[in-house]
């Protein structure tokens, strides 16, 4: 059954701010201009719904060779599915026990939440190859801002491990290198790879591995956070401000893993950041968990059945299946998802919602369907 959820924060009780002055910049962020909002004045008559999709962990996996042809059979299935069932997602009818209706005909881009190909954490031999054939497959099939690829929606990535543990490999350049023309880019960090971008009213921020302070991994800790956390202060402060406009959060690593994974002392300067904005969920990869997920998290713990906290979803992996290589006939992790996001900004009193529902298979896509649903009631910026 959907989970109905309404969280309210002190925090959060804030009017947005309505900027008068088309055009107006704060530190390189655009802020409101026509077309991202309603004009002073004007009167919002009808709900207005963003929709989006968040997958993760398509992991192209080549077939290992020096000189690579093909991918991995499980992972060409996977993935050449998924891309199918997504292109012919919109309008598709919604289950009434999961509210009803059909995937809105004007979905606004698809985020990826990391390990787009799976080879890149590797090195020598066959790997080099390997990275390349899987780097040039997901492009194909992805493209950047859609229609370029075989996916029909722009594509907002970032990087997980296996596009490179220390964020220095090729794959990392190329994001870098893909990012200043995605459509609706509103902020890109000094480094080049992490960005935010607006939809209607919701602000979004891509933020690589995780949120963590400098270039390189601490000390005993697996992974470099590449000054994302830097960029998250400094974008939310220029780019949101006072407004009390909705955020939302993408990474790769999940926040409530082991500490070598994402330090504490970076985990609670998150937290100390996003504490003072109305960010309204969290989005990661890395644990291709299966069904798509939601956890929650108020500051100190972690739970699913916390009644208070901020909202964790992990969209399971899109097509991170290989050959079973004790039974080559077979497949493994061939149990998949994504999710289907949807912000409702509804006029007058009524509370705004951002309501998430999942998508899941468990044989590789031949067969898929809806799964759960979550529905948070937000703030009402127009109040």
């Amino acid at each position: 059954m959907p989970d109905t959820h309404r969280y309210w924060n002190s925090r959060q009780r804030r009017c947005r701010l309505i900027c008068l002055s088309i055009g107006l910049l704060l530190g390189g962020c655009e802020t409101l201009k026509p077309g991202n909002g309603p004009q002073s004045g004007t009167k919002v008559a009808k709900t207005e719904r963003h929709a989006f999709i968040v997958s993760g962990d398509p992991q192209y996996l080549a077939e290992k060779s020096m000189e690579p042809k093909k991918l991995d059979p499980f992972s060409e299935e996977a993935n050449s599915r998924f891309i199918k069932i997504i292109n012919q997602f919109p309008e598709t009818k919604i289950p009434e026990k999961m509210g009803g209706g059909s995937v809105s005909k004007d979905i606004l881009g698809m985020i990826v939440t990391g390990d787009l190909i799976d080879s890149a954490d590797k090195s020598g031999g066959p790997y080099p190859a390997m990275q390349e054939f899987e780097w040039a497959r997901f492009l194909k099939d992805y493209g950047l801002k859609g229609g370029d690829g075989k996916i029909h929606y722009p594509v907002y990535e970032l990087h997980g491990n296996h596009d490179g543990p220390q964020g220095d490999t090729f794959i990392i350049e190329e994001i870098i290198r893909r990012t200043p023309r995605r459509p609706q880019i509103s902020n890109i960090s000094p480094n080049g790879l992490h960005y935010s971008w607006d939809w209607g009213p919701l602000h979004l921020v891509n933020l690589g591995m995780f949120a963590g302070k400098g270039e390189k991994r601490r000390e005993g800790h697996h992974y470099a956070p590449r000054s994302s956390l830097e960029f998250l202060k400094n974008d939310l402060k220029q780019c949101v401000g006072d407004s009390g406009n909705p955020v939302i959060l993408s990474f790769h690593l999940h926040p409530f893993g082991p500490e070598y994974d994402w330090p504490k002392e970076d985990l609670d300067a998150f937290w100390a950041i996003l504490s003072n904005y109305n960010v309204v969920a969290l989005f990661h990869g890395h644990t291709h968990g299966s069904p798509p997920s939601r956890n929650r998290w108020d500051g100190k713990k972690f739970g699913g059945k916390l009644e208070d906290g901020l909202d964790i979803f992990n969209p399971d992996d899109s097509g991170a299946a290989k050959i079973d290589k004790r039974n080559p006939g077979k497949g493994v992790g061939i149990n998949h998802g994504f999710l289907y996001v949807e912000f409702l900004d509804h006029p007058g009193a009524k509370p705004d919602q951002l309501v998430i529902r999942s998508y899941a298979t468990r044989d590789n896509w031949a067969t898929h369907d809806w799964h759960s649903s979550w529905t948070r009631d937000l703030q009402n910026k127009d109040l």
